[in-house]
């Protein structure tokens, strides 16, 4: 070292509380050592939707004319492509800020996007991610046999299925001490069928039933109906409907959606992230996310090779809740009353700490506000960390993770 410059390099390493030495140079550089991200793996839900129910089952709900979407049923409508733009945008930099992504140039095989090919909103989705996380690049999403199931989406299938004795005990533990299936979302119930049915007194919502089915658990009655109707009034919202159409009026602002949601998101909770119901219908999905974490490669679809970063996953709804089951996370989002709103990811990223190797697994929730998916605004875009449970803090170590999903899913629901 030149004599010259020890003196400054003692005077910093006492600023940094660090005593000088032989090796102190490599002291300050093991001090600003930063963490590493490695990989993330995430799914995304698909964007703005146009209802998925059949007309006539809409017409059993209320007498009142829904308003007409631009698309087929369940498909996705331009503005829902615009949303996944939106977010995946904020991904996007999110991740080139940390490195993760190139700022310029193309990532080539360190992206790699699948998608559901069961439906066309996935499909179509996935596509506009790939366009987004990589923009100029021509990249593109792929996907399994249009139309046709992907076990990767959903592993409950043959002997991977619900059982109704155990299935029922479960369900039955997570409502907890009084029974009563729609908890405390019983008075925004009865708000949404004032909405349905003005005039007309609203149905019990204790008159609520669930059935096991070999590969769902199903609520029926008037929870079922309240949360798949708040569901499409924020659809409509978000859509961009005219004020005047959304709910038929009863919706002026985003904050009148904030109980609307109440029973979707406790039917959620019933039904697809309850662990019994999470690891058999997301097995597939969770291990191949902790696989992928863990650096694994992959020959079957989707193929993972050693140079992946970003594996990022367009899918649904179902896929947000079963995740957050399998993995025991739970949030909410600011802004956005549906805890799986349109468009929304869960991402599970891959740190490693360069003085020891150490590898943790963080969790980030990336959504966008219901107002900004209405207007499309990018400031409304948020990254959300959230808290892993058994690690006392927002990190936790790879082989934990790993243990416990291997610990959890079923051998029949591995996929």
């Amino acid at each position: 070292m030149c004599h010259g410059y020890r003196p400054l390099l003692n005077a910093l390493l006492v600023l940094l509380g660090v005593g000088a030495g032989a090796g102190d140079l490599e002291i300050v550089s093991a001090a600003r050592a930063e963490p590493v991200l490695e990989r993330v793996v995430l799914v995304q839900r698909h964007g703005v939707r146009a209802p998925t129910q059949s007309a006539p089952l809409l017409e059993s709900w209320t007498a009142r004319p829904w308003p007409v979407w631009p698309v087929a049923s369940g498909e996705l409508t331009d503005q829902g492509a615009d949303v996944v733009a939106l977010v995946a945008d904020g991904i996007r930099a999110h991740y080139v800020e940390r490195g993760l992504l190139p700022a310029k140039g193309c990532p080539g095989d360190a992206l790699v996007v699948w998608a559901d090919g069961r439906d066309e909103r996935t499909r179509r989705s996935g596509q506009e991610m790939a366009s987004r996380l990589a923009p100029g690049c021509s990249a593109s999403a792929a996907f399994a046999t249009p139309g046709a199931r992907d076990p990767l989406f959903n592993s409950a299938e043959g002997a991977c299925r619900f059982e109704p004795g155990p299935a029922g005990d479960a369900l039955r533990e997570a409502i907890g001490p009084g029974g009563k299936l729609a908890g405390a979302t019983e008075p925004a119930i009865v708000d949404i069928f004032s909405i349905l049915r003005p005039g007309t007194p609203a149905p019990d919502p204790a008159a609520s039933r669930f059935e096991v089915h070999p590969y769902e658990i199903v609520l029926t009655g008037p929870l079922a109906v309240a949360a798949d109707s708040g569901e499409i009034f924020l659809l409509e919202y978000a859509q961009g409907f005219a004020r005047a159409d959304v709910a038929w009026g009863a919706a002026p602002d985003a904050a009148r959606f904030a109980s609307w949601l109440g029973p979707r998101n406790r039917l959620s909770d019933l039904t697809r992230s309850l662990p019994y119901a999470a690891v058999r219908q997301g097995g597939a999905m969770a291990r191949f996310m902790v696989e992928s974490l863990a650096m694994e490669t992959r020959l079957s679809s989707p193929a993972i090779g050693a140079s992946a970063k970003l594996i990022a996953l367009a899918g649904h709804d179902d896929n947000l809740s079963n995740m957050a089951g399998v993995f025991g996370a739970d949030w909410t989002l600011p802004g956005q009353p549906d805890d799986t709103a349109p468009a929304t990811a869960f991402a599970l990223e891959r740190w490693r700490e360069p003085t020891n190797g150490d590898v943790w697994v963080r969790l980030t929730v990336f959504y966008a506000e219901l107002e900004g998916m209405r207007a499309l605004d990018p400031k409304s875009v948020h990254a959300r960390s959230v808290v892993l449970p058994g690690c006392g803090g927002q990190a936790c170590p790879l082989a934990q993770v790993r243990a416990r999903v291997h610990a959890l899913v079923p051998e029949a629901c591995r996929g």
